[in-house]
């Protein structure tokens, strides 16, 4: 298939002809760097992706507890995690078209109680709207979730596939034992593709990576301050940087430009939103309408400077003295450092104590709770959880919905929780000092 056959795709097209206006809309605030960067280097990607279908370059599909460097690292090879169709239809295209792939993913036989990321990816695999590949990676991260939607990568890519373990403790053997599986799939790429990884390719990509996360652990910092200047809803993305932009200078460019927006902003004292209260928000963001938390900040006077798709741990870069330092510390970042993979995969003592470093570095008032339906692996601790923030005196909320499905639970709903958590306990406990 050439460009402009696959350009006339309709959920292409849709987005193709979406972005450019949702890129011209958010320029008319020049201060909002960090979103106009990613929205920018979005439609680069697309673009190089384009010129991959035109030049029949590889393809390497992978779930999204994976990143991206080490397909980088093959030089024409294109990375394309398979949840990312339905998921910038969510977030800057035609939300109807992610719902057409959750719907095709239930009717193909993906249960309905499994993750709605999941069916984005089953659901377009399903409908064939990807380039084939040229082979697939399937990692069992974040969650029990993602080990079904390997399974279901492995057989409708139709390519060979390589499967990576991440154990659920995080020691030096299990480092070791990811960083092992890389470097085999590394010699697996190269007998697919027919050629060999550059070493210094493999570096420079590392070097990228390590600069956009001292990038990011600078940003999060700004984020620190009282009151919050940037917008809440900007702090999920670091994710959608983890997944498919790390390893490249768009992605540092992406990291810089949040950093320079938060650092700006704050050295104005620039005001947007009064800020009554503070959350952090511990669990999955409103992907089918970001546009809820600039409600809460106008209306509420609610912010969120951190959230677990936000944060990034501070568990040390990569070394890139040589091959062996190298794929160790890629490994280190899949175990450690990944969100949602450092917290969803280990015991529950990680996740709350991940959440209170986030209470006292982020100076938040309260923790909401947005349990997104089909997470069992945080349903499953929500008992110790609510425990732990009781003994810890820290207001709590906790509602059911689907990150990408808004017809689990309407936003409107979602805004009423919210809503009366913030007027009737949270602001008047800050009140009174408590």
């Amino acid at each position: 298939m050439n460009s402009n056959a696959f350009a006339n795709i309709p959920e292409w097209k849709e987005v193709f002809d979406t972005l450019p206006t949702i890129r011209k809309f958010f320029a008319g605030d020049p201060h909002m760097l960090g979103l106009n960067s990613l929205l920018e280097n979005l439609s680069i990607y697309f673009d190089r992706f384009m010129d991959h279908v035109e030049r029949r370059d590889p393809f390497v599909w992978y779930n999204l507890g994976f990143s991206s460097e080490l397909v980088y690292a093959m030089g024409d090879a294109c990375p394309l995690p398979v949840e990312l169709l339905g998921a910038v239809h969510s977030l800057v295209g035609n939300h109807r078209m992610s719902l057409d792939f959750i719907d095709t993913a239930q009717a193909s036989g993906v249960p309905a109680d499994c993750c709605s990321a999941d069916k984005l990816a089953a659901g377009a695999m399903h409908k064939g709207v990807y380039p084939a590949p040229a082979l697939a990676v399937g990692v069992n991260t974040p969650c029990d979730a993602q080990v079904m939607n390997a399974q279901i990568l492995a057989e409708l890519s139709g390519a060979p596939f390589f499967s990576i373990d991440v154990p659920y403790h995080d020691d030096e053997e299990a480092i070791d034992h990811v960083a092992a599986q890389l470097k085999e799939l590394v010699e697996f790429m190269e007998e697919v593709l027919g050629r060999s990884m550059d070493l210094d390719r493999l570096r420079e990509v590392c070097e990228h990576s390590n600069r956009m996360t001292e990038t990011l652990w600078e940003w999060l910092d700004w984020r620190k301050l009282v009151p919050l200047t940037q917008s809440s809803k900007v702090v999920a993305l670091t994710l959608v940087l983890q997944i498919l932009f790390t390893g490249t200078a768009e992605g540092v460019e992406i990291a810089q430009s949040l950093l320079r927006e938060a650092r700006e902003r704050s050295e104005r004292n620039e005001r947007f939103f009064e800020e009554r209260v503070r959350a952090v928000w511990y669990q999955d963001a409103v992907w089918t309408d970001m546009q809820i938390y600039d409600w809460f900040e106008r209306e509420l006077g609610l912010t969120v400077p951190v959230d677990v798709f936000g944060y990034y741990a501070q568990e040390g870069l990569i070394d890139t003295r040589n091959e062996t330092t190298m794929f160790k510390g890629l490994a280190n970042k899949l175990v450690r450092c990944q969100p949602m993979s450092r917290q969803f995969r280990g015991n529950i003592d990680m996740y709350i104590r991940d959440f209170m470093n986030m209470m006292e570095g982020w100076n938040a008032d309260c923790c909401i709770f947005a349990g997104h339906v089909t997470c069992k692996h945080a349903w499953g601790g929500i008992g110790l959880f609510k425990e732990a923030l009781r003994k810890a005196d820290i207001p709590l909320l906790i509602f059911e919905f689907d990150m990408f499905d808004p017809r689990t639970t309407p936003w409107e709903d979602i805004y009423f929780h919210v809503e009366r958590f913030v007027e009737e306990i949270v602001a008047p406990r800050k009140s009174r000092g408590m």
